[in-house]
């Protein structure tokens, strides 16, 4: 239904474009009704192609969220997030990965790196449990669906997630708010500006999320599961070196040892040995029973220094600095049984540097470019440890199943460029391109059981691969008026080639992906209706694919993958204080000449891991004033398709349904019009879900169910 009604929202969007500049200047009656009558939408600045610029005017598929909606809303992280992203998903928990438009890195991150790049104040944050933990005290967030080979180039084959912090503001205040709700939740943040003079600002900010988790554990060992636990700080100050140089400075500290995505157990529904033990390990989805119950600790480090020259003759110089540091530690039950058969222990560490310098400027009125390098390194370290038992439930003597220790660097190093070229009236061609060189090298041992023998079989290897890639792009955009904006776009994404640290030691190639898009954004009936529209044809070629094989879970090399699809997005201010939005997005995706390496079986046109034939989202939003206080509602219906988990040992298993949530809010500001009362609820329904799975065959399907019906009530202030 959606794939037939597309092509005519296309072209009626189209249409409207074509005729905005008219439809701008129509003087009927019933044209100047609707005017009058209709509220503006919100005009939307960004910055996702590294200058600030209207939303409306980027030529690509981008959402945008502001850190005060966020807030609003009760959205603490990107696993939340995802819901409201059409052709998006995230998995969190020991498998962190994020998915855009069917391309996800599902492997270990080990001797490699994610497929959607993520920075935070333009640092980019190499370990993907940085980018799905908690969010606080944001100014916006970006997120770009589609290949950035040019721009932004390591690791972007997917799409670019933005963090931008919240800058301090021209004068000293402070905003915070407590909260508490569902499983003893409580939680808080708050926020100061300091104004030093004329020319330096602070924005000092903290946060803190806990909770005693949403799954119980029965066995004996107790223990949180499914837990947050988050504390973070962050200290942003711009300073004004003179009225041609500015510099950004931020500095971030994480602690998290919540456990969320842990909470693990066994489908008593499936036929493996697991499910005779005695006694059961599910009593329900939120009642389970771990021997082990998990230990987490992820702790990390964020600094970026950014200056910003105005030089002569319209260039602009800027310079960005990255340094991150991230350990984390965890210990959890792997077998899904109500009794000691299997855990795991990990740990990993990343120390990483960046620098970015970039040159734009003008020439005339018809011509802007921007240019750049990049340099990155980062060394990587740690180990998994397999404990298993004996003989359960007779011997439980824990025995050495499997160990692997590993060190890894790999260096980056790139120069890009862009241009947009305007033409004729109202077109505008822009071209970019970027070579990367990339490599990484690195060393692991351990050993893997012999059950003949029960005794270990030491392995270990050391392998290097180097990639390179030059990636181009092209976009051909016409503006028939200021508000409205038509594109097409050729773009290129490259992922380097790594390393599998586990045996055999060997490395796989990088992937490449080419990508055609055509869209429309427009802003019609007086600014009060937003509405774009995109299709989108993707060729994956060499993606690489994890796929579990006895206890590994290599990296392989898949010939070749097609992925296609449309969205549609709509925002609307039909009244004063009301407004509605509607996004979706329809995503075909299949694989190509791919055979499992876990069981010969030809996998050939099933769809790419985490991507949702049909995702989207509606919701509406009510602000009015009544007897001197201000009210404001919110309510929110968010819909995901079936989609297969990434573990891709038994796909014809590892599925999840289709879900749907049902998220409100209610805000009620009080008549200082600084203090307010807000009362969250997310899944009213009350969904079962699942949020991950992985399937062994005889052995185990193990099952992680998302977190059901919450509330939350919050105060909060500013002055």
């Amino acid at each position: 239904m959606l794939v037939r009604a597309t092509p005519p929202l296309i072209a009626l969007i189209v249409g409207a474009c074509l005729s905005g500049r008219a439809t701008a200047q129509q003087s009927s009656a019933a044209a100047d009704s609707a005017q009058v009558d209709m509220a503006s939408v919100e005009e939307v600045i960004v910055t996702a192609r590294k200058r600030s610029e209207r939303e409306i005017d980027v030529p690509q598929s981008l959402n945008v969220f502001s850190g005060a909606a966020l807030e609003a809303t009760g959205v603490s992280s990107f696993e939340q997030l995802q819901y409201r992203i059409p052709g998006v998903a995230a998995v969190s928990g020991p498998g962190n990965q994020i998915a855009i438009r069917g391309i996800s890195n599902n492997a270990s991150q080990r001797g490699g790196g994610p497929s959607t790049a993520v920075h935070l104040d333009g640092v980019y944050l190499p370990r993907p449990e940085l980018a799905l933990g908690e969010v606080f005290d944001l100014g916006r967030v970006e997120v770009l669906k589609g290949p950035e080979g040019t721009l932004y180039g390591r690791n972007a084959t997917a799409g670019v997630v933005n963090y931008i912090s919240r800058d301090p503001g021209e004068e000293m205040g402070f905003d915070g708010f407590i909260g508490a709700g569902s499983n003893s939740m409580l939680r808080g943040q708050a926020g100061a500006t300091i104004v030093a003079g004329d020319h330096a600002r602070f924005r000092i900010s903290g946060a803190k999320h806990q909770d005693d988790g949403y799954t119980h554990n029965l066995h004996a060992a107790g223990g949180t599961i499914d837990g947050r636990d988050y504390q973070a700080a962050r200290l942003r100050g711009v300073f004004d070196i003179s009225p041609a140089v500015t510099a950004t400075l931020t500095g971030q500290i994480v602690d998290d040892t919540g456990t969320l995505g842990y909470g693990v157990s066994g489908n008593p529904e499936a036929l493996n040995y697991v499910n005779f033990l005695e006694p059961p390990q599910r009593r329900d989805q939120r009642h389970i029973q771990i021997d082990t119950p998990p230990e987490v600790r992820r702790r990390g480090g964020i600094g970026a220094a950014q200056i910003n020259a105005r030089l002569a003759n319209d260039l602009e110089l800027k310079s960005i600095t990255g340094y991150v540091h991230y350990t984390s530690r965890n210990r959890y039950d792997a077998d899904g049984s109500g009794g000691f058969i299997e855990n795991t222990e990990g740990s990993d560490k990343s120390e990483f540097w960046s620098q970015e310098f970039q040159l734009s400027g003008n020439a005339g009125d018809n011509v802007s470019w921007t240019s750049g390098l990049y340099f990155s390194r980062e060394q990587t370290s740690g180990g998994t440890l397999v404990l298993d038992s004996n003989f359960y439930p007779v011997d439980l003597t824990p025995f050495i199943y499997s160990v692997t220790e590993f060190s890894a660097e790999s260096h980056s190093e790139a120069v890009f460029g862009e241009l947009t070229y305007g033409f004729l009236e109202n077109w505008s061609i822009v071209g970019g391109a970027r070579y990367t060189r990339e490599r990484i090298k690195g060393s692991s041992s351990g050993g893997d059981i012999d059950f003949d023998t029960f005794e270990l079989v030491p392995f270990s290897g050391a392998e290097s691969e180097s990639s390179s890639r030059f990636t181009p792009k092209v976009s051909l955009q016409y503006k028939p008026s200021r508000n409205a904006t038509l594109y097409a776009s050729a773009t290129t994404g490259f992922k380097s080639g790594g390393i599998n640290f586990n045996p055999p030691v060997k490395t796989y190639r990088p992937e490449k992906v080419r990508a055609y898009e055509v869209g429309a954004k427009t802003l019609l009936l007086n600014g009060g209706l937003e509405l774009t529209a995109a299709a989108f044809h993707y060729d994956y070629r060499d993606l690489q694919l994890r796929t579990v094989v006895g206890n590994q879970a290599p990296i392989s090399n898949v010939a070749k993958a097609t992925i296609q699809g449309v969205e549609f997005g709509m925002l609307t201010a039909p009244l004063a204080g009301l407004t509605v939005d509607l996004n979706a997005a329809y995503t075909d995706s299949e694989l190509e000449e791919y055979f499992s390496p876990a069981t010969g079986t030809d996998l050939s046109g099933m769809p790419l891991p985490l991507a949702p034939e049909f995702s989207g989202t509606l919701g509406t939003q009510y602000q009015a004033n009544v007897g001197g206080f201000s009210l404001t509602a919110r309510a929110e219906v968010n819909r995901q398709g079936s989609l297969i988990f990434p573990a891709l040992q038994a796909p014809a298993i590892e599925r999840r349904g289709a879900v749907t949530l049902v998220n409100a809010n209610l805000q009620l500001g009080l008549r200082d019009g600084r203090t307010y009362i807000s009362l969250l609820g997310r899944n009213l329904t009350d969904q079962t879900y699942l949020s991950n799975r992985s399937y062994s065959a005889g052995f185990a399907d193990i099952e992680t169910y998302a977190a059901p019906r919450t509330y939350e009530v919050r105060i909060g202030t500013a002055f």
